[in-house]
């Protein structure tokens, strides 16, 4: 059907200049049209985006995600919880003759208290879920009150008595903790917190039966667990890259005695999937030169 026959068509309004009758086809109908289909793309590449594939099911606005970490509490010399707790905050205030003296501030009952190195996963978690656009209903989980909470998303950050629970109630779990050694499925390192060295594992997994997404970023000593924090800070777009939505597990390790930064992949498990590592060519290069993908 031509322009001048639909103008023909169209002349009882008065309006008899095809160009009219082309912008307002153009305005009425393509122009929405195609902003439909922008907005349907941006959809898409929303849900797709690496990193929001990896943390896929915890960014809804209203999705609540709790987040769990190691509270301590005072004891005895007996391990026995003690009410009275005490606790000192030391700084410097140097005298005349003494320039390095420590003073001391004085606390009490302040439990639960965790260690600065899950404080500082703890931050790094915060960020990422940040950078995602996660920053609404993130509670953070008390290991008495909410022991509980197992139908949502959740963060499990140290060896926490959440994360060993955990470890029973989600599948699959690709890492291996033994008595001073963690080790992941598909590689034959067993990594030991020994000689200034530590390990930690980050791991992404599901509640049996479910899609619920559970993540544990876990060391086996302080140092282990503040890494897993830092290399999941640096390197999460491209785990989501490898690993879209799907579980799996990283090993970890770094000197205590370099701090943090040291932090190096040692395995991870499983190796990513073909189309993964089509699409991401160039990243799944940069992760399988250092062999660390079961064969």
């Amino acid at each position: 059907m031509s322009w001048e026959y639909l103008t023909q068509i169209l002349s009882l309004t008065g309006v008899k200049d095809a160009t009219v009758w082309q912008g307002v086809f153009f305005s009425v109908i393509l122009v929405p049209f195609f902003s439909f289909l922008l907005y349907k793309i941006w959809i898409w590449w929303k849900i797709t985006r690496p990193l929001n594939m990896l943390f896929k099911d915890c960014l809804g606005e209203n999705n609540d995600v709790y987040i769990f970490y190691s509270q301590m509490s005072g004891a005895d010399q007996n391990y026995i919880f003690t009410s009275d707790q005490k606790y000192i905050t030391r700084f410097p205030e140097p005298l005349p003759t003494d320039h390095a003296n420590l003073a001391k501030q004085l606390k009490r009952n302040i439990d639960p208290v965790t260690s600065e190195a899950e404080l500082e996963c703890l931050v790094d978690v915060y960020n990422i879920l940040g950078i995602v656009g996660k920053i609404r209903n993130i509670h953070l989980g008390d290991l008495i009150n909410d022991w509980n909470i197992w139908s949502c998303p959740i963060i499990s950050i140290g060896f926490n008595p959440k994360t060993i629970k955990l470890s029973e109630k989600c599948k699959p779990i690709f890492y291996k903790l033994g008595q001073n050694e963690l080790s992941i499925k598909g590689s034959n390192l067993k990594l030991k917190a020994t000689d200034y060295n530590d390990a930690g594992i980050f791991q992404k997994t599901f509640i049996k039966g479910s899609r619920i997404p559970v993540f544990i970023l876990a060391g086996l000593g302080t140092m282990g667990t503040s890494i897993t924090g830092h290399y999941l800070n640096k390197k999460c777009i491209d785990l989501g890259k490898l690993y879209g939505d799907k579980p799996f597990c990283v090993l970890l390790s770094g000197k205590i005695n370099e701090g943090r930064r040291s932090v190096i992949i040692r395995a991870a498990y499983p190796k990513p999937r073909l189309v993964r590592r089509i699409l991401y060519y160039l990243t799944y290069c940069k992760f399988n030169r250092d062999s660390i993908f079961p064969r």
